[in-house]
């Protein structure tokens, strides 16, 4: 994977696991269903190990969206990315397979983080559109 360092964060918070980091990257990178793939600048920092979303804030005020690999994301198969809106502190979580939908249709404005919750499944994890 390659950085663009004006991409959105994907900011990894747990060091416990390298194989499990790996493969939430290639997950959270694939090409999606629909042929879109998330873009990503990765942040691996261990200063980062354990951080909160409040030291997260602090740490990238310019960001409006974080996208975070916790220990939660980094202990599931499905990689559930927790993702968090600076400005209000709302979050959810999206399986990193599905990271695409989320981050592409945010990045350009084609939904809003509102409407990206409103499709939540029953444990609040982002379900794409079919």
């Amino acid at each position: 994977m390659e950085d663009d360092d004006d991409a959105p964060k994907l900011i990894r918070t747990d060091f416990s696991d390298e194989t499990s980091w790996e493969a939430l990257l290639e997950a959270a990178m694939a090409e999606g269903e629909m042929g879109y793939t998330a873009n990503f600048s990765r942040v691996e920092d261990e200063r980062h190990d354990g951080a909160d979303t409040d030291a997260l804030f602090e740490a990238f005020p310019d960001e409006a969206v974080l996208y975070v690999a916790d220990d939660h994301a980094m202990s599931d198969q499905s990689w559930p990315i927790l993702v968090v809106d600076t400005e209000t502190g709302a979050e959810f979580r999206v399986r990193a397979g599905d990271a695409w939908a989320v981050e592409n249709n945010l990045t350009l404005g084609n939904m809003s983080f509102d409407e990206a919750m409103d499709m939540l499944d029953e444990d609040g994890v982002f379900e794409p559109p079919v």
